[in-house]
């Protein structure tokens, strides 16, 4: 968290009363304007004592904000003394802002100019056939960001799994038949934002 506090220079954490805010989502890759802008959401927490980091979790701080076909947004919240406030882009398609990445914001102050870097989100769907003659297998998914799947005797199918777009990404997969014999699989990709693969999986 501590590199999120950073982004915002010299934010003064002890600042309150109205605090106005403006500025743009943008690419996290390329600082551009993203495509179907997603909302922004400002968050909060208490300042531990003699600490910048924080001890408490974040908070989102009203309901998100707004932004135009541009991403651009303004608006202005009411900031209290010893709290720490960051923005993120929140909603949509799934962007996603790193925690470390949000930008920190001075209460008590106009806040212009703020850059907020989303990733943008891509998919992959994965059309499962099962073929003649049937069979009864298991099958295991993983890389997609999370500990894997399991889908225990799937028929005809479909999967999708959300990924950052412009990064390289993989699924694995691993079939089990009733003899316990393994098929495995895997495709490396790199996917454009808001763009979905679909992989074929006969079995």
């Amino acid at each position: 968290m501590a590199a999120a506090l950073l982004l915002g220079g010299c934010a003064d954490h002890d600042g309150e009363g109205p605090a106005t805010v403006s500025g743009q989502v943008v690419s996290e890759t390329t600082r551009q304007p993203v495509p179907r802008p997603p909302q922004v959401q400002l968050w909060q927490r208490a300042q531990s004592a003699g600490s910048l980091t924080g001890g408490a979790a974040y908070a989102p701080l009203g309901a998100p904000h707004a932004t135009d076909a541009q991403g651009r947004f303004a608006f202005s919240f009411e900031a209290e003394a010893r709290r720490e406030y960051v923005l993120r882009a929140a909603g949509g398609l799934g962007y996603y802002t790193d925690w470390a990445r949000a930008p920190a914001l001075r209460g008590g102050q106009q806040n212009t100019g703020v850059q907020v870097p989303a990733a943008a989100p891509a998919w992959i769907r994965l059309d499962l056939v099962d073929e003649l003659p049937r069979n009864r297998v298991w099958m295991f998914f993983s890389g997609f960001g999370g500990g894997g799947l399991q889908l225990p005797f799937p028929r005809d199918t479909s999967v999708v799994f959300p990924y950052l777009a412009g990064q390289e990404n993989f699924i694995y997969w691993r079939i089990t038949n009733a003899q316990g014999q393994e098929t495995t699989g895997q495709r490396t990709f790199t996917q454009a934002p808001l763009d979905t693969q679909r992989v074929r999986i006969a079995f």
